[in-house]
């Protein structure tokens, strides 16, 4: 009887998770965003100080520019959805951070292209499903973003 209770009552709450869950998604897309432009401006600082090739350089600069940018429409959206502002940044840009430091030339150039085509093929996915299915606030966030993350797809590409 009490095993049955237990299901009953496990049943009853899920359709409550699930519509939390749903009422949640866009805190945690904005706060996941802020964190990767966290990280996106901090490697862009550092190539744009060490990167071997100027185009290379370039891109870390636009990098920086360009998702400070962005990080401060998400700052926006997030007072929207009841979010504050996270300071840091997501593991693998730490992870990245600490790879790029120990690396210098031609190497850090294309340890950096390649993390940016592979994070930057992630982003451009995750956005564009969050602008055809997430809530007004976090598809036009998404939508805006999508320009800035295919060009820098595009420019990694066209670098390597």
């Amino acid at each position: 009887m009490t095993r049955f209770l237990a299901a009953a009552l496990a049943l009853a709450s899920a359709p409550l998770i699930v519509a939390a869950d749903k009422a949640e998604r866009p805190k945690f897309f904005v706060i996941d965003a802020i964190k990767g432009d966290n990280g996106e401006i901090a490697v862009g600082t550092l190539v744009r100080q060490r990167a071997s090739a100027a185009p290379v350089r370039e891109l870390g600069a636009a990098l920086a520019r360009d998702h400070a940018a962005a990080k401060a429409r998400a700052i926006d959206a997030g007072r929207t959805v009841g979010v504050g502002v996270p300071m840091g940044m997501e593991a693998a840009s730490k992870h990245l951070l600490r790879k790029l430091s120990r690396l210098s030339g031609t190497a850090f150039d294309e340890a950096f292209l390649t993390a940016t085509i592979k994070d930057h093929r992630k982003a451009i996915d995750k956005f564009a499903e969050q602008g055809r299915g997430g809530d007004a606030v976090t598809s036009k966030l998404a939508e805006d973003a999508l320009p800035a993350l295919r060009e820098h797809l595009r420019v990694a590409l066209s670098l390597r």
